[in-house]
């Protein structure tokens, strides 16, 4: 009988419950915070529930575990989860820096395991079709692009106060770079791999965060693609885009739009295809899918450990870009 292990049900935590309780039979759940837990219990269905995620890990075998807490203590939790030989599911990012994740990620390997980052943003509908836009050159080559990642970090849980948020503590992994890193992932995924980089990041607002609360993020890709970024947690408008400049038109991916908006100059006009809310969240599901089939039915994790270790590189080389105030090279 299938079982997972999910350790930490905040807000994430909780989805990660309901989309993984469509495949896997037994839901085990390990959260330090008891009021957590009993809410947990009255959702959904929970065969066992722990305050010590090592004691589930002792407890019984499980196929997968879930791990959905603050980043700071991702790679704490999966190496034990690989000490009893268990496939891992981790929120991104990996952690709070890349160091240590590559001899995990050997491990998994050597072990035959399945190692995958929830880099959720790769199962929208309207990513996969900008990919195709991208990979068939319908508006020709990519020239330079630009993502905006933009909200306000107190309307995310108004049900709790955002200082008490990991997001807010730069020692557990909170921050824009970090949290936001969907967009690295995403510029990644579909321009290629930059190659130069320089970041500058700030705590600029009134917020009471010791994280960083904007970044701003110039890249230069493999064949000469430029590419700009900017994250923060500030935006009281949230403002979540994709524009990529090419060679014969541009093309816009909006998330909060649900659209995607294309440039041709061959008909010299925008044309529009519709998305809906429900196509951007049938991300959690499909991804939890995938993720059981990997384990189950062979098949090949769309990002795996050894992919966001390339995101988790360059999330280190903007900090330290941000530090010594100059370029670095990947």
């Amino acid at each position: 009988m299938s079982s997972i292990l999910i350790v930490g049900i905040g807000s994430i935590g909780r989805r990660h419950i309901e989309n993984f309780s469509n495949h896997f039979k037994n839901i085990d759940i390990a959260e330090l915070n008891n009021e957590r837990i009993e809410q947990a219990n009255k959702d959904f269905k929970i065969n066992k529930s722990f305050n010590d995620y090592r004691e589930a890990l002792n407890s019984q075998c499980y196929d997968a575990i879930a791990i959905t807490t603050p980043p700071h203590i991702h790679l704490d939790i999966a190496k034990e989860a690989l000490k009893k030989n268990i496939n891992l599911f981790i929120e991104k990012p990996l952690g709070i820096s890349s160091e240590g994740w590559k001899d995990l990620s050997l491990e998994v390997a050597n072990k035959k395991l399945i190692g995958f980052v929830a880099y959720c943003h790769r199962f929208i509908p309207y990513t996969k079709r900008l990919k195709d836009i991208i990979d068939s050159r319908l508006i020709g080559a990519p020239l330079h692009a630009n993502i905006r990642w933009g909200s306000y970090l107190p309307d995310w849980h108004p049900y709790e106060d955002y200082r008490s948020f990991y997001m807010a503590k730069k020692e557990q992994g909170g921050g824009a770079l970090l949290d936001e890193s969907h967009g690295i992932d995403l510029l990644r995924y579909i321009l290629g791999e930059p190659k130069k980089i320089a970041a500058m990041l700030g705590n600029i607002s009134n917020l009471e965060i010791t994280s960083d609360d904007a970044a701003f993020l110039t890249f230069k890709l493999e064949q000469g693609i430029l590419a700009h970024i900017n994250f923060d947690l500030v935006s009281r408008v949230p403002r979540i885009s994709f524009e990529i400049v090419c060679s014969e038109g541009t093309v816009i991916w909006d998330r909060m739009e649900h659209e995607i908006r294309i440039f041709n100059v061959t008909e010299n006009k925008w044309s529009i295809e519709s998305f809906t809310k429900d196509d951007l969240m049938s991300m959690y599901p499909l991804q939890a899918k995938h993720f059981y089939d990997c384990i189950f039915n062979n098949e090949k994790p769309m990002i795996d450990i050894e992919d966001s270790i390339k995101t988790q590189k360059i999330i280190d080389a903007c900090f330290k870009s941000n530090e010594d105030n100059n370029f670095k090279t990947i």
